[in-house]
């Protein structure tokens, strides 16, 4: 079974995804990268190009792929990827979904100055950041687990404790 990550953008899923899968010896899979490997183009391209239903639309649809061509690993999805509610529930009935926490301010700091964020371009960034932040927040309480990424040793090994328990109180084995 997968572990899917979740949270707000900045959070830390990709750094946590990826120190996961190296000291667990998982795959990881990140699908915003998925996404630009097979569009050819970045993530704020295709936002300025499509426009964010159609991204959020191919988002989905690899989610679902990953999900159903995937038996074990961890899932690094973008943070607006909880805006659809079919992807959810998917993340919810197929995944060990985790939502990696991090204050506001800390967030910011991580962002500052970055400008493939389209969401948050603009004059005002903060605003944009602090907006999108208090509207998303009830948007991944449905994980089974939540997670600071101000501690990433201890959020790893509380994911992996977390996930053998739901395997085996799922009657799940080797992954199945």
């Amino acid at each position: 079974m997968l572990i899917a990550l979740i949270g707000f953008t900045g959070s830390g899923k990709s750094t946590l995804g990826r120190a996961l899968a190296m000291d667990y010896g998982l795959p990881c899979y990140d699908s915003d990268k998925w996404i630009e490997q097979q569009s050819g183009s970045s993530i704020a391209h295709l936002f300025a190009l499509e426009g964010e239903a159609s991204f959020r639309e191919r988002e989905a649809d690899c989610i679902l792929q990953c999900i159903r061509s995937r038996s074990t690993g961890v899932l690094v999805t973008g943070g607006g990827a909880v805006l659809k509610a079919q992807t959810r529930e998917l993340l919810r009935t197929r995944c060990f979904t985790v939502h990696v926490q991090a204050p506001l301010d800390v967030i910011w700091q991580r962002l500052q100055g970055q400008t493939d964020r389209p969401l948050l371009q603009g004059s005002d960034p903060y605003s944009k950041l602090s907006s999108l932040y208090d509207s998303r927040s009830g948007l991944y309480d449905f994980a089974h687990t939540v997670v600071s990424s101000l501690d990433m040793k201890r959020a790893a090994s509380q994911i992996v404790a977390g996930w053998l328990q739901f395997t085996r109180d799922e009657g799940r084995v080797d992954g199945q």
